[in-house]
């Protein structure tokens, strides 16, 4: 079996250019940036250069073995990505790895269809929510993808001395609004979110005129906490038929972050400016959380709620294949 994942050689790809070409020191770059990963000797990065170079792909092609459509498109928008823009964060380049597979592009140009038909109505608002856990050793953990602070790869082994911690957070993106910053002991599970929809989404809303609120639509994805019993009966005692989720009266289809403003927009914004400076203790991280989130400007909110009619359209135009790099 190969050593190394897909994901994993497009990094070393991504890496050799950014070293000029040189295999020694994208080795020894590479070894500082992904500490937590088997570290590759200058001969592996010759050979996944030399392998790319032959046939534009980071992944050997197996006799009589065709390669399956997701993961071709995936490297072809990740390598894209790359040569549009050299200085592209590993952030930007992670949120193309959700590789899409089965009925994934099916429900993915469902939902598209359906939310442009509603976005005709003036009236149509989608409060988009997610969660995220900030770590003090440089990560960001959204659920299965995780983003590494690169600007400085010696912040890593400052913090190296300090007691672990994690907090979890979560907010909404809604119209010119950010709803939270909501901070969540330990990991969330389906009885902590059932009480969070009952007993603390309604205080985090008071600002929110009551005339939107009643034709608010709520959207979470299908992680499994959103998708337990108890949250699901609260969404439908309070947003009806105006919900959108896994197994909700509108369906959120799985691993598209790229369709909604906490995974394309929001975590990527606050750990930029969380990870800025070293972060001290778990208090000074949550107030740089806070004062991340609150300190958004209006017109950049609103040019992210206009940029999901863009982003719709460009997902059905492409069949629902990865579309970042080509916006």
């Amino acid at each position: 079996m190969d050593r190394y994942t897909m994901a994993e050689k497009v990094d070393m790809i991504y890496i050799y250019g950014e070293t000029q070409k040189n295999a020694r020191a994208a080795c020894n770059l590479y070894a500082e940036r992904y500490p937590e990963r088997n570290n590759p000797c200058p001969r592996t990065f010759d050979r996944i250069v030399q392998l790319f170079s032959k046939t534009g792909s980071v992944v050997a092609r197996k006799k009589n073995r065709s390669r399956t459509i997701t993961v071709e498109n995936s490297e072809i928008a990740i390598l894209t990505a790359v040569d549009h823009d050299p200085e592209i964060s590993s952030r930007k380049i992670s949120t193309l790895h959700q590789e899409l597979h089965g009925d994934d592009f099916e429900h993915r140009v469902q939902f598209c269809q359906w939310a442009l038909q509603q976005m005709q109505d003036e009236n149509f608002y989608v409060l988009y929510s997610d969660e995220s856990g900030f770590t003090n050793h440089g990560q960001v953990n959204r659920h299965n993808m995780y983003y590494w602070a690169t600007e400085n790869p010696r912040w890593l082994r400052q913090v190296e001395h300090q007691r672990p911690w994690t907090l979890n957070v979560r907010c909404g993106v809604y119209r010119n609004r950010i709803v939270g910053s909501y901070f969540l002991e330990d990991t969330l599970t389906g009885q902590k979110y059932k009480d969070f929809l009952d007993r603390v989404l309604s205080t985090l809303l008071e600002d929110i005129p009551l005339l939107e609120r009643s034709n608010m639509w709520y959207q979470h994805d299908g992680c499994p906490a959103h998708f337990s019993f108890q949250a699901r009966e609260i969404l439908d005692r309070d947003y009806a038929d105006r919900w959108i989720g896994r197994r909700g009266p509108v369906h959120w289809p799985a691993r598209s972050p790229d369709l909604t403003s906490p995974d394309f927009f929001l975590w990527g914004y606050i750990n930029e400016k969380v990870y800025k400076e070293v972060p001290t203790t778990c208090d000074n991280m949550r107030q740089c959380i806070i004062d991340a989130s609150a300190n958004i400007e209006d017109d950049t909110l609103l040019s992210v709620q206009r940029s999901y009619i863009r982003r719709y359209q460009k997902c059905i135009e492409v069949n629902s294949q990865h579309f970042e790099h080509l916006l």
